[in-house]
């Protein structure tokens, strides 16, 4: 049944606002900054909320540094093959160590995988993990002509860490902000969390851009919980505990120490809800292997068990596992990374499926970007696309999205030492985990506002296709 318009704060009539919002995000920055800037966003998305109790949580796994990921997936056939062997030289792998991938009919090419991703490879065939390939940062499609001829439309610090990270981070590659994507995401459909909740974005990688928009800041907690002030719990600080109680309920003239004082008994108080509903979650039996990663990723699932008692129907989590830039040497550190994303990926999805949330958890990667496929000795430098990876029980799994690029020296898409011209964007990327998340076509500008550069919002199919919406 449909809504009866009605007005929001400002007069609007919000189903109207959001298509005029659209239309702005998509017309220029200046507009886009004023979206931003609306602290009433999540209301004004109202009216496309989906209705019902369903869960639905989205989990970034950042790999800082850089991945190279043409030693991730590979080509096996023998032509393909030798074209990676002739410009990876020292860097290549062996076509009979790597791990073949079931083939569709539609495929193609055959591919691989390196052979530490065992569970990688299960996960594919099994029809819950996808591939997306040659995805990076983009104004607008790039060919090698308009990369040379045009630089002002490639992204701002092109194959720097620092601007490349925020540019994953925010989906805005031509402008600096203060907004990721997922923070835009999150405040959109706010409304679907009870309004007192506060663990709508967590992260398990301290403080980050990509969950923080106005009315969304991720709270930050540790590999074994919120962490809370030091000693507040302790037993021998009974005395200073009560001192401090008291001062912060004192009233204070200053304006900035009764900010100060409101914001500590806020995070005290956020402190103990998280603590004692992550408490009561038992994870005995449950094993996530992965070192630092399969950690954060036993958090996670601890936070997700707890997710009616926080309040929780929609969720975003970042974890990190860092040391991909790897320029004096890749083989070995490569292989190290890749056994334990392997093992953190594998075990966190068999957890989920244990639990029945498979198909309401999905996993994805995302890097700083590609890295070069010639060598400089031991070591490949910074590059631009590169692929990824999205595992869970509603991905169109068994399948590589987008297109797998050739990789033979200077090819159309390779702008010098083998750095490839991503063929799909990171708005397409994201607006496809966006779709399933529960944003309408109408809010998809909201939260991907470069989006109708790559991908026509009046069509019918999506904008990769690897997630199932129903």
């Amino acid at each position: 049944m449909m809504r009866e318009n009605h007005r929001g704060r400002s007069g609007y009539n919000r189903r109207d606002f959001l298509g005029e919002a659209s239309c702005a995000a998509l017309s220029g920055s200046a507009a886009f900054s004023s979206i931003l800037n609306l602290s009433f966003l999540g209301d004004l998305a109202a009216d496309e909320l989906p209705v019902g109790d369903d869960y639905r949580a989205l989990v970034c796994v950042f790999l800082s540094g850089g991945h190279d990921s043409f030693n991730m997936l590979v080509p096996r056939g023998a032509d393909k093959y030798q074209e990676y062997a002739e410009i990876r030289r020292n860097l290549s792998l062996s076509r009979d160590d790597l791990l073949p991938l079931s083939n569709p009919e539609e495929a193609e090419q055959e591919l691989g995988l390196h052979p530490e991703l065992h569970k990688t490879r299960d996960a594919f065939d099994s029809g819950d993990l996808a591939f997306v390939a040659n995805v990076g940062t983009l104004q607008q499609p790039v060919t090698k002509d308009n990369y040379e001829l045009s630089p002002h439309f490639l992204p701002d610090g092109l194959f720097s860490h620092a601007d490349q990270q925020k540019q994953w981070h925010t989906s805005l590659p031509d402008r600096s902000s203060t907004s990721g994507w997922l923070g835009r995401l999150s405040a959109t459909l706010q409304d679907l969390n009870q309004p007192e909740s506060f663990a709508s974005a967590i992260s398990v990688a301290g403080v980050n851009l990509v969950q923080t928009s106005p009315g969304v800041l991720p709270y930050v907690i540790g590999n074994e919980g919120s962490k809370g002030l030091a000693d507040w719990n302790n037993p021998n600080w009974a005395v200073g505990r009560s001192v401090v109680s008291s001062q912060l309920d004192l009233e204070y003239e200053n304006l900035l120490q009764q900010i100060f004082l409101s914001r500590k008994k806020d995070a005290l108080e956020r402190n103990k809800v998280f603590s004692e509903a992550v408490e009561a979650v038992d994870l005995e039996g449950v094993q996530i292997s992965g070192g630092s990663l399969g950690d954060q990723l036993k958090m996670v699932l601890k936070t997700i068990r707890a997710r009616t008692d926080l309040g929780i129907r929609r969720q975003t989590f970042f974890v990190e596992l860092g040391g991909w830039d790897l320029h004096s040497l890749l083989i070995e550190p490569h292989r190290r990374l890749l056994r334990q994303l392997d093992d953190a990926l594998g075990d966190f999805q068999k957890a989920l499926d244990a639990d029945g949330l498979s198909d309401q958890v999905t996993t994805f990667t995302a890097s700083d970007f590609g890295r070069s496929l010639t060598s400089n000795g031991q070591g490949s430098d910074h590059g631009w696309g590169g692929h990824q990876i999205v595992v869970g029980g509603a991905v169109d799994g068994g399948r590589v999205y987008g297109e797998y690029p050739d990789l033979y020296e200077d090819n159309p898409l390779d702008v010098g030492r083998g750095r490839i011209i991503p063929t799909t964007s990171v708005d397409e990327y994201f607006a496809e985990l966006a779709c399933w998340f529960g944003v309408s076509r109408q809010q998809l500008p909201i939260v991907i506002p470069n989006l109708n550069r790559f991908y026509d919002l009046t069509r019918v199919e999506q904008p990769l296709g690897f997630m199932n919406l129903g």
